[in-house]
């Protein structure tokens, strides 16, 4: 049995960690002080686990391909859950020119993948050579571009068409380095739109087109995949260096070198690409087995040194069959099938396994050996660094309330049992910046009934910064201490009006009405919440209670969704961290709001 065999193969449900300490704590609510035990929990291990980044669909595939049909996304949906894949980017939606009807092919494939499962893919668009011959070519591109963000493209993919198949009016080549298309990668920087880059393939692909090649069984079913004619095509290597032409022009545009870097069979001359330019990031996408083949501790050691600029990807593929990487033409794999490729390439990543047959077989009768990268470095490599990349486009979150039977007083201790049914939301991410600060993971859990919305914080902190607190309710500048927040709207038809409150590990709390630009201090919200500090763990808690009324004029009933956001100061690591980042220096950026469903 495999490492990874046993774990549970459906949604890779595990228990949630629970952290049993019974030590004297430190209760403070807003009328006093009390001490007392307590059953509590630690989110910093749960940042930590991939089990339960899968559980909470935390993954992100930076590489797929999804037909433009609802069943192609419906099936793809009911695998990326099994597997644990939250979001996945449908590389090459289409292009953004219009079509008789008045649509384009990428607004179709966004809508269809909105409709069938909104909040789970993010779309990149691809260009459209029409015209290339044409003076004003590179005008219209910039344009292309422009729309493309307008109608809300995550980013742009560029095939391997360029170099080895889209030709000029005289028949020759459009070479990845092309002057014409210096205008549109520039213009992707300056809309931070990145570009997911395919140049070349495996150098199996320019060797002898017979048995003697180590890729036979794809050529064989593939062969026009084959570049090895050189009266047709150009030597590899020139692709590459073509490439590396374009991110030397273009260094405030960042290219997403697709495959490994588009150079699997050669990691130092990846790992010397990536010193050399900061704009270069790569993705796994169907290169694992090529990867896997050499020893694990040279391609762990590049892992771990480029652990910002690697993005985990699969090259998934649902059209009228599965391809899993790359597939033969007899191929079809079940969604069985589709579940065990994402295992392995979990196996792959997490375990220190030898010689075991890779995820894709077509492309290499070969063994490969697992790399067990670091918890914290494979978090980056699943979502962290994508999660930076697509922040301005990348789906709002959800956190779901969970209906209790019964309202209950908040006394700070978390024992209540309907805590245990609630999903976390992680504060995890700078509020500006996106970067992760996995150590200071902060849970919230939420409840609600028809009264009250209940919320519990759980934040692992270094040193407190607290004021001196004299039992008076709304101290402005309270947000400048540490706190935990919550912004919550639940009229959506007013998104500058939100109700904001506050929560210090001291007990001091701070309700404010908000108007943009107006802010009511004077309102209140008559929030009842208990603040507890556990130093021996160095946690600090929130249980709290907020009362309906005081954000709607009506109950909430399940399947209601509020806008909001989710918030928390710690000063002494000078970090103000969100669940969905602003990407702004403020907090009140309704627009970057995430959803608060209610449900039962």
């Amino acid at each position: 049995m495999d490492t990874m065999t046993a774990q549970c193969i459906g949604r890779f449900v595990t228990a949630r960690r629970y952290f049993v300490v019974f030590v004297a704590t430190l209760f403070i609510s807003a009328t006093g002080a009390a001490t007392g035990h307590a059953t509590e929990t630690d989110p910093r291990p749960d940042a930590f686990s991939p089990e339960v980044w899968r559980r909470e669909l935390r993954l992100i595939d930076m590489h797929m391909h999804i037909e433009g049909l609802p069943e192609r996304f419906e099936r793809a949906i009911k695998i990326m859950d099994a597997s644990g894949i939250g979001v996945g980017v449908e590389l090459g939606s289409g292009t953004v020119t219009a079509e008789k009807e008045g649509e384009s092919a990428f607004e179709k494939v966004q809508l269809v993948a909105r409709e069938i499962c909104p909040d789970r893919f993010v779309n990149y668009m691809i260009l459209d050579y029409g015209g290339w011959s044409d003076p004003n070519w590179s005008a219209r591109a910039v344009e292309q571009i422009e729309k493309g963000h307008r109608l809300g493209a995550a980013g742009l993919k560029e095939f391997k068409r360029l170099g080895l198949g889209i030709r000029d009016a005289t028949g020759k080549l459009i070479k990845v380095d092309d002057p014409k298309l210096d205008a549109l990668w520039r213009r992707c920087g300056e809309l931070g739109m990145p570009v997911s880059i395919h140049v070349g393939d495996p150098q199996a692909f320019w060797e002898p087109l017979d048995e003697t090649n180590e890729r036979w069984d794809e050529l064989r079913d593939h062969p026009g995949w084959w570049f090895g004619d050189p009266e047709k095509y150009p030597p590899r290597m020139d692709l590459l260096n073509a490439l590396e032409r374009v991110m030397e022009r273009h260094p405030q545009t960042t290219f997403v070198c697709v495959h490994f870097g588009n150079n699997p069979e050669n990691v130092e001359w990846v790992d010397q690409q990536l010193d050399k330019h900061p704009n270069m990031m790569i993705d796994l996408a169907a290169r694992m087995p090529e990867i896997g083949r050499g020893e694990p501790e040279p391609l762990r050691a590049l892992f771990v040194k480029h652990q910002d600029r690697i993005l985990f990807g699969t090259d998934f593929q649902v059209w009228d069959r599965f391809i899993l990487g790359s597939a033969g033409d007899d191929e079809r794999p079940t969604d069985y099938d589709g579940l065990m490729f994402f295992k392995k390439c979990f196996r792959f990543l997490e375990t220190d396994d030898r010689d075991w047959p890779h995820m894709t077989p077509i492309q290499g009768n070969w063994t490969i050996s697992s790399i067990n990268i670091p918890a914290e470095v494979q978090r980056k490599v699943y979502f962290d660094n994508a999660r930076k990349l697509l922040a301005r486009s990348y789906p709002a979150p959800t956190f779901r309330a969970k209906r209790i039977a019964a309202d209950f007083q908040p006394d700070g201790k978390l024992d209540e049992a309907a805590w245990d049914d609630a999903t976390p939301a992680r504060i995890e991410y700078g509020l500006a910046t996106c970067d992760s600060r996995p150590e200071l993971s902060t849970a919230v859990r939420a409840l609600w009934s028809d009264d009250y919305l209940y919320l519990a914080y759980e934040a692992p902190y270094t040193e407190l910064t607290m004021g001196d607190f004299n039992g008076q309710k709304g101290r402005i500048g309270l947000w400048d201490d540490d706190v935990v927040e919550l912004f919550v709207d639940a009229e959506p038809e007013s998104p500058n009006s939100y109700q904001e409150f506050e929560w210090a590990p001291n007990g001091e709390t701070l309700d404010v009405r908000i108007d943009l630009p107006r802010k009511d201090f004077d309102w209140q919200g008559d929030v009842e919440s208990v603040a507890t500090i556990d130093r021996e763990q160095k946690i600090w808690r929130v249980e709290t209670r907020v009362p309906i009324a005081s954000i709607s004029k009506q109950a909430p009933k399940a399947g209601n969704r509020w806008r909001a956001n989710l918030f928390r100061h710690d000063v002494a690591n000078h970090v103000f961290l969100a669940w969905n980042p602003t990407l702004t220096e403020t907090t009140h950026t309704p627009d970057r709001f995430g959803v608060l469903e209610f449900v039962e």
